[in-house]
């Protein structure tokens, strides 16, 4: 796989693993990154507004590696009511996931989409934001975490075994967090336990709340979208990435 010239290369592929097809979109800037993110889509996975921003990352040089959590299958309509997209979260196995985005973290180290990827680092939108932190915590591969409001807290299930917040105490990498100020999802309880866990870890963090924010508030959810916040959040998270790629 190699760059264009002047502007973005993309391309959709598909990575095998435990006998599944997960698919994945990669773009790549116009010279070769010194940090490609690993883009993690909410519960409709990788949307056109995913893929606009991996685009933007790939416009500020960075590269992105979109991959499916559902492995393709069973990923709700976007005009799913909310029992709909309250039951696909209780049926999504996060032991089964955080293998496969551990499995596609240890790939992308090794070139195997095609690239010298540079520093890699998660960053993912509510059930994406989770498994931004679950990978902090798992991966020895991962230079730093971006989460835009992923749970840290829910009920405890077979397939949810471990709980996001639990896995705090093992991330050994810098940590930027977006928060909504009224989250349903997501009290402000856990935000600052979450604070307070990174800081006695003695690493470098942020986590920012927005006022006037509900959950989601990034265009993927109109009803609930704040631009200013979205744009806001996006620039400190371009900076962030900057950062890690500029030691």
């Amino acid at each position: 796989m190699t760059a264009r010239s002047t502007e973005p290369f993309r391309q959709r592929m598909h990575f095998e693993f435990e006998g599944a097809r997960i698919p994945v979109h990669v773009v790549l800037p116009a010279s070769p990154p010194r940090l490609t993110v690993i883009m993690l889509g909410g519960i409709w996975s990788v949307t056109p507004h995913l893929e606009d921003l991996c685009d933007r990352l790939a416009d500020a040089g960075f590269g992105a590696i979109a991959p499916c959590q559902f492995r393709g299958v069973g990923i709700p309509a976007r005009d799913a009511p909310a029992e709909a997209l309250r039951q696909t979260f209780l049926d999504f196995d996060d032991r089964r996931c955080t293998r496969d985005l551990r499995a596609i973290v240890r790939a992308a180290s090794l070139g195997s989409f095609g690239f010298a990827p540079g520093a890699l680092v998660p960053c993912g939108f509510c059930l994406g934001g989770r498994f931004a932190h679950t990978l902090g915590a798992v991966s020895e591969h991962v230079a730093g975490v971006v989460n835009f409001y992923g749970r840290l807290r829910f009920a405890r299930q077979a397939i949810k075994p471990f709980l996001p917040i639990e896995l705090t105490h093992l991330i050994e990498v810098p940590y930027l967090g977006h928060f909504a100020e009224s989250d349903s999802l997501i009290p402000a309880e856990d935000v600052d336990e979450l604070r307070v866990a990174l800081g006695e870890r003695g690493l470098r963090h942020r986590i920012a709340v927005y006022p006037g924010t509900v959950h989601g508030f990034d265009p993927l959810r109109p009803a609930e979208h704040h631009p200013q916040a979205a744009s806001v959040a996006w620039a400190a998270t371009l900076d962030f990435l900057r950062d890690l790629s500029n030691p």
